[in-house]
């Protein structure tokens, strides 16, 4: 059942659907259907209705920072591309080769793993506008829904609604658009720049930059919501991370990530590979 069927079913009007339910919930899934699985819309509904939207003072990238910071024996390298994943190795694209005890491939792993091919993830997309303005028409840290449905633009949100860490002399606005669009880079912040008067009466006169995020959501039919460390073993020394081996989200991903560990943990406590290991891992 879809979002929007379930919706349907349980008495919501159209009114309501179009003005709410589609832009918020199309602005999570990132499609503007709701042809989302039902079970993915009551998931995320049961969060909101547990906690509440968070972002870190410093921006989304501060939670890899912190994770970062925990680390003591770990070397990190940015900009490396992997060719393939192996037993106790990873063949990067200038063929170096690093000898491992044991992967987590963080990542769809199909073009990285031999039996592996073929099983290719889908993705959803959307594109991040920003501009800087001289003051926001919205006072308080809500997110704007756009719920015209001829709008290219699903919401907007003014950054310094916010306690941020890093801000300038103006206001920073973001626009997400999740629909399907043919216009090039120019042509698109005219569009925005356009429906920001039209529906908002907002001049965005600064544009400072814009993101196509290719890979935004994993397009998924099937979707968990938990999942067990051994169900994380490919290999005897390869294991599976993301948010693609549940749901999307990141509640998904970080489980993901905690059972592959756990499921190292348990190979070495089983001993399968313990003499091999150096002392720098144990």
């Amino acid at each position: 059942v879809t979002t929007l069927q379930y919706l349907k079913s349980k008495g919501f009007s159209e009114s309501i659907i179009t003005n709410f339910f589609k832009p918020f919930f199309a602005g999570i899934f990132l499609e503007p259907e709701l042809k989302t699985s039902s079970r993915m819309f009551e998931f995320v509904y049961k969060m909101f209705g547990e906690g509440h939207a968070t972002l870190p003072k410093a921006g989304i990238g501060e939670l890899s920072n912190q994770l970062k910071s925990k680390l003591e024996h770990t070397e990190i390298r940015y900009n490396t591309k992997v060719k393939q994943v192996k037993d106790n190795a990873i063949i990067l694209e200038n063929d170096e080769i690093i000898d491992t005890q044991f992967c987590i491939v963080a990542t769809p792993a199909d073009h990285l793993i031999s039996n592996l091919n073929g099983q290719t993830i889908k993705w959803k997309s959307c594109y991040n506008l920003y501009f800087e303005l001289d003051s926001r028409s919205i006072r308080q840290p809500l997110i704007g829904l756009i719920a015209n449905e001829e709008s290219l633009i699903n919401n907007i949100f003014y950054h310094h609604s916010l306690d941020t860490k890093h801000r300038g002399d103006h206001e920073l606005l973001s626009v997400t658009i999740v629909k399907d669009h043919d216009f090039n880079k120019s042509q698109l912040v005219e569009q925005v720049t356009n429906e920001l008067k039209t529906y908002c009466n907002i001049d965005a006169r600064r544009f400072i930059k814009q993101y196509q995020i290719k890979q935004a959501l994993p397009d998924l039919k099937r979707l968990n919501y938990s999942l067990s460390p051994t169900e994380t073993q490919l290999k005897s020394t390869i294991f599976l991370a993301g948010d693609h081996l549940l749901n999307g989200s990141l509640n998904a991903a970080m489980m993901s990530g905690e059972r592959a560990a756990q499921g190292v943990i348990m190979s070495l406590e089983d001993g399968l590979v313990v003499e091999e290991l150096t002392s720098e891992y144990l």
